[in-house]
């Protein structure tokens, strides 16, 4: 078993029955085949880096899981088809998990008061050690994002006199 993040985003428009039904079925998908939830996070309402199905804002929602791969695999492929699902990532955490450390963070998770909303962090860890704020992040990813679909965008820092001297590279 493998330890996996997954993060979609919905329309802000989607009623809560709605959403807390659409966040059951998912966890449901990973459960029937096996795998174990972790933490279910709903991050809440934020604007979009661009505009996505004709929406400008969406609702996040995090779900932390243990799983094999088919059901990433299974779990995208109903992403995909259900058209309330504006974007999704999911991320592999580790290779291997301990099935203690899992449910000691699932009994601190219990714990906590469920229910409440949590907010995005206003930093991240960074690889080095040290922290960047969200808003870098996220506008990195975006940035990412549109060098893959092929869009010219520059990339964050780089002039458009830069951009034309380094050519073919």
């Amino acid at each position: 078993m493998r330890r996996y993040e997954t993060i979609f985003i919905v329309p802000v428009d989607l009623g809560n029955d709605e959403l807390m039904e659409l966040i059951e079925r998912y966890k449901t998908i990973i459960t029937d085949m096996k795998g174990t939830v972790v933490k279910i996070e709903k991050w809440g309402q934020r604007k979009l880096a661009y505009e996505i199905k004709k929406q400008t804002k969406g609702f996040y929602i995090l779900i932390d899981f243990t799983a094999v791969s088919a059901v990433v695999t299974e779990l995208e492929r109903k992403f995909k088809i259900d058209d309330r699902i504006l974007k999704f990532i999911t991320v592999k955490r580790a290779d291997k998990v301990d099935l203690k450390e899992i449910e000691n963070e699932i009994a601190a998770a219990g714990r906590e008061v469920k229910g409440e909303e949590t907010s995005l962090p206003s930093e991240v860890k960074t690889a080095a050690g040290g922290t960047d704020k969200i808003e870098d992040v996220v506008l990195a990813v975006t940035e990412l994002e549109a060098n893959v679909r092929g869009e010219e965008s520059a990339p964050s820092g780089v002039t458009e006199k830069e951009e034309n001297t380094r050519g073919g590279e």
